[in-house]
Parts: structure tokens; sequence; C-alpha cells
């Protein structure tokens, strides 16, 4: 599969593929939720807002993969949850709201890189969580994955104000080589052996590398 060929590249896989690998092969698309103060904008304008009752997100012919701390605050069904860090993924799962798990239920998988999740895929953190999110999605087998509130740039996220900066453009996000003719070169490695064009993004930095859908 491309992903092998991607994981050549950082000395393979470290074990097998989870035994939920290829599980979603032509069950439609998945779209991969960061918690960049974009998000709602970008689901928004992806189509996926819901009016009826209260209001909520989704779409139809996608599932939903929520990153980090998104899980706790989001309104809708939540078919996976990734995080790089599982033991704080369990967490943010605990703090999820009751009206949310009343009405919508979930996450019902939660995945990471290191141990702790229900499903652990042999893969490092390289990239950021955003990037391990992806890749899981092409490792379950879903057709078309799109980004939103993954814009990679350096504005607020995790519910922050909208003056607090990050440094996803030059630290941890920008790869070891920094950045390749405008291009986090994780991401570069990803997009050219194992994306597949399955992958676009709805808004910043990973919508000019990616395109959008």
């Amino acid at each position: 599969m491309a992903l092998d060929e991607l994981l050549t590249g950082y000395g393979g896989r470290a074990f097998p593929l989870p035994k939920i690998a290829g599980e979603f092969k032509g069950k439609g698309g998945l779209i991969v939720c960061g918690d960049a103060a974009c998000v709602w904008d970008d689901l928004e304008r992806f189509g996926a807002r819901q009016n009826a009752g209260q209001g909520s997100v989704g779409k139809d012919g996608f599932h939903v993969m929520t990153v980090n701390k998104l899980v706790e605050v989001f309104p809708g069904r939540i078919h996976h949850a990734y995080s790089n860090q599982p033991h704080l993924l369990n967490k943010f799962i605990e703090a999820r709201r009751c009206e949310y798990r009343q009405e919508f239920g979930g996450p019902e998988h939660t995945h990471s890189c290191n141990e702790g999740a229900k499903w652990r895929w042999p893969w490092g953190g390289q990239g950021t969580s955003g990037l391990g999110a992806v890749l899981v999605g092409l490792g379950l087998g879903y057709d078309q994955i799109v980004l939103c509130g993954l814009p990679l740039d350096n504005g607020p996220h995790n519910g922050e104000p909208h003056w607090r900066k990050c440094h996803f453009a030059v630290s941890e996000a920008a790869g070891p080589k920094g950045i390749v003719n405008g291009e986090n070169s994780h991401w570069k490695r990803a997009r050219e052996l194992a994306f597949e064009g399955k992958v676009k993004s709805m808004s910043g930095r990973t919508a000019a590398w990616l395109g959008t859908p």
C-alpha cells in the first residue's frame, strides 16, 4: 500500500497495521477536523452545517474524525478521534459535554501512534497530530479526505482568543528540512508518496499544498 512507501523513509513499520485497517474502504469520505479557530467556518463552507434541532455538524457520505481537543465540543457524530498523545485524548473524551454524548454518542474509535488509544498505528508523530490523523484515514481506506480546521498556520487553536499565536509554521510542523518550496517537508513527502490525490483542505497552508475539494 502507498503508506508502506512513506514509512520506508522513517525506517518502515515498527509493528503491523491494526486490525481495523482497510475496514472503511468503499464507505465514502472522511472529514478530518482540527481545532484551529477556522474549523467551524471551514465545515460550514464544506456543507457540513446542519440546522435541525439545536444545530449540529454532519455531511451525507462522510464520516468525521476529530483531532486532539476538538472532541470535547464537537456537536455531531464522531466516528474516529485521533491524537499523537492518547493520554490527553482520553481526558478530552472524558470532558466531552454530556449533551453531546446523549445526542450523538461517540467517539466510536480512538487512534494514535502511541499506546493508550483503542487502535495504535505504526508510525511516529511527525508533522503534528493532524498528519497522523490523515494517515489513519488513508489506512482505514476512506476514498476521500477533507481537512477542516487544519490550516497549519500560526493562528489560534484549542479555543484560544484570536490574538493568541502558535508556532506550527516554524516548529514541529516545519519538518526536518524545514519548508521546501513553501511546503512542510513531512506533508510534502506524504502528499507525494501516500495521499494519491485523495486529500484536500479547506483553508490555510494545507489548502495551498493540497488544493481544495
